[in-house]
């Protein structure tokens, strides 16, 4: 009998899903460029960076980033090696026709207009997830997201990614977690001239 791989598993139609294939694009395809055993690890999961599907099911995208953490950071702490991955995902959106648009904007229109804009890009990206921000004062946002499958330090890394694009030095901190939901800090100094 024939064992079925997790690739041939997830390449069903019916498990096709919410991650559009721009998102392991602008991660691997951009950024990280995966060879050897990091690739062939990827294709174990179910992600080919050579024969890229147009959706993906949340599962495979998270079983890549976790191979994409083992690979790229291994000396990391595991929420430090997502957060860098957050980082770099928003690094190689921004090489994207569309993330280029969006990296030249957000020079333009400033840290609050572009925080207040972050839950309608990640609903393009991730459809299942929401992100509500609040402003708690000066250069102090709060962020309440709801994830059914959480990576918060990988969303740091995405916000303070997507802040550096505004000239100013962000921090972001994971504050609460429990099942499906979490909440960041969101703070900024302006950059050093």
């Amino acid at each position: 009998m024939r064992q079925t791989t997790e690739a041939q598993r997830w390449a069903s139609p019916q498990l096709q899903g919410p991650v559009p294939r721009r998102d392991f694009d602008a991660l691997f395809g951009h950024v990280l460029r995966p060879q050897g055993a990091f690739a062939a690890r990827l294709c174990d999961v179910g992600y080919d960076p050579g024969s890229p599907r147009d959706h993906y099911p949340l599962e495979i995208w998270r079983a890549a980033l976790e191979v994409a953490r083992h690979h790229a950071y291994p000396q990391l702490s595991t929420p430090e090696a997502y957060r860098q991955l957050g980082r770099h995902f928003v690094q190689g959106f921004a090489q994207t026709v569309v993330g280029r648009v969006f990296a030249a904007a957000a020079a333009l229109i400033g840290v609050e207009h572009c925080l207040a804009r972050l839950p309608a890009y990640l609903r393009a990206g991730r459809s299942d997830m929401r992100l509500e921000l609040r402003a708690l004062g000066p250069c102090t946002w709060l962020a309440l997201v709801e994830d059914p499958r959480p990576l918060p330090d990988f969303v740091a890394g995405v916000i303070e990614e997507v802040l550096t694009l505004t000239d100013v030095q962000p921090s972001v901190e994971v504050e609460t977690q429990s099942e499906g939901r979490y909440t960041l800090t969101i703070r900024w100094e302006p950059a050093a001239p």
